[in-house]
């Protein structure tokens, strides 16, 4: 696992590294490049009445590059479709910020506290984040308030602009590494990273194809629980140090069910919902068609930052004088808010319909329900965006076969 969690990372740094060098991809995308699904036509992307558009206006786009195509339409969909069968314990296990956010244990350089017990003794222990301590109980605002963020920074900085991804990037994998020195364990997993309410509201009790860590033996070296090896016999050792209690990492099905009712879990489960549809929604507000999502154009759009300050809406020919800067969080805001009102009524209204109906379910059965549910719509909303710009360009049995799947 160690040498498939260097190849990963190292292709993820590859990946960085093409934003900057790439005389690769833009073979693909030249017009004289007949074969390729993704070449672009200079005629079709200049000519007023078939180039996709922002506000009415042609998308000026780079032609050279697809490095930002690849990372936003196939390798994010690549990770959805890892979390929803596979799982959460496979995806934990190869995941590279995962892996790079135990450099400092790996080097032994942890940040410690001094610790004296009762009878004066002095011993220094890595730190670790406590549940009752503010963030503790507010992991998962913070987490999905970071997730919002990320995706705000897609639509205003990062989508385009390779410059900026590449900075974007690196700079997730320093707060990972820095995490990791200064929290004992998956600290960053469990309490920072902004894809953890993804894989939160994705795994549910346990993903399609995962392991039933509650039916094990105790103790166990279960699911993607931090562990290390004998270096004698070659045996695999847990090295829980007990990071989070009810850890995902150790036991899905046990952290679902003592998390159900956490401070901010509908939060997660319901706005991450609103957040999938405002993401994608917001391409067509802001531009005022599809065709801007569904070209792939907001991949090679030239300079993304300097329309910062452009009407954030387009309705109808109509421009609403809303800075894009403000438009896009915005957006997120009411989506979230909504869907999260919608989840929280239909948790209530399960309740009662079924109490109707002569099956009366307790409230923890009805927000399982209703977190299946729009787990379930989710999915869906986001398969029929997320890599439309790739997909879109297959033959057409690629691409009934990928609809299919």
């Amino acid at each position: 696992m160690h040498r498939v969690r260097w190849v990963l990372t190292l292709g993820w740094l590859l990946l960085i590294a093409s934003l900057y060098f790439d005389p690769v991809t833009k073979f693909f995308l030249d017009s004289s490049t007949t074969w390729s699904p993704f070449r672009l036509d200079p005629s079709s992307y200049l000519d007023p009445t078939k180039c996709p558009k922002i506000q009415g206006q042609c998308v000026v786009q780079d032609p050279r590059y697809m490095s930002a195509m690849i990372w936003w339409t196939i390798i994010v969909p690549a990770a959805i479709l890892i979390l929803i069968s596979v799982g959460h314990e496979f995806w934990r296990r190869i995941c590279p910020l995962s892996f790079i956010s135990q450099i400092p244990r790996a080097l032994g350089i942890q940040r410690k506290r001094k610790v004296v017990d009762v009878a004066g003794n002095v011993r220094w222990e890595v730190v670790t984040i406590g549940d009752n301590s503010w963030l503790g109980r507010n992991r998962l605002y913070v987490q999905f308030g970071l997730f919002l963020a990320g995706l705000s920074a897609r639509l205003l900085f990062v989508n385009a602009d390779r410059t900026v991804l590449g900075l974007f990037l690196l700079g997730t994998m320093l707060c990972a590494v820095l995490v990791g020195y200064l929290y004992a364990g998956k600290s960053w997993c469990n309490y920072f990273c902004p894809m953890a309410p993804v894989q939160l509201v994705y795994t549910g009790p346990r993903s399609l194809l995962g392991s039933e860590a509650h039916l094990k033996p105790k103790p166990a070296i279960t699911q993607s629980m931090c562990r290390t090896v004998d270096p004698q016999t070659g045996q695999e050792l847990g090295a829980c140090v007990a990071c989070k209690s009810h850890c995902i990492d150790i036991d899905a099905e046990d952290s679902y069910w003592a998390g159900l009712n956490d401070r901010g879990r509908d939060v997660v489960a319901y706005g991450y919902l609103g957040a999938v549809i405002a993401f994608y929604f917001y391409y067509w507000l802001y531009s005022g068609d599809w065709s801007y999502y569904f070209s792939g154009a907001w991949t090679r759009e030239q300079g993304q930052m300097t329309h910062l300050f452009d009407p954030g809406f387009y309705f109808n020919g109509l421009a609403i004088p809303i800075p894009k800067l403000f438009a896009a969080p915005l957006t997120f805001v009411v989506f979230v808010a909504v869907f999260v009102g919608i989840g929280r009524l239909a948790e209530k209204g399960w309740c009662n319909f079924q109490s109707v109906q002569g099956r009366p379910v307790s409230s923890e059965q009805a927000r399982h329900f209703m977190f299946t549910v729009f787990t379930a719509v989710s999915f869906w909303t986001f398969f029929t965006f997320g890599a439309r710009p790739w997909v879109n360009r297959l033959h057409p049995v690629l691409f009934y076969g990928f609809n299919a799947l």
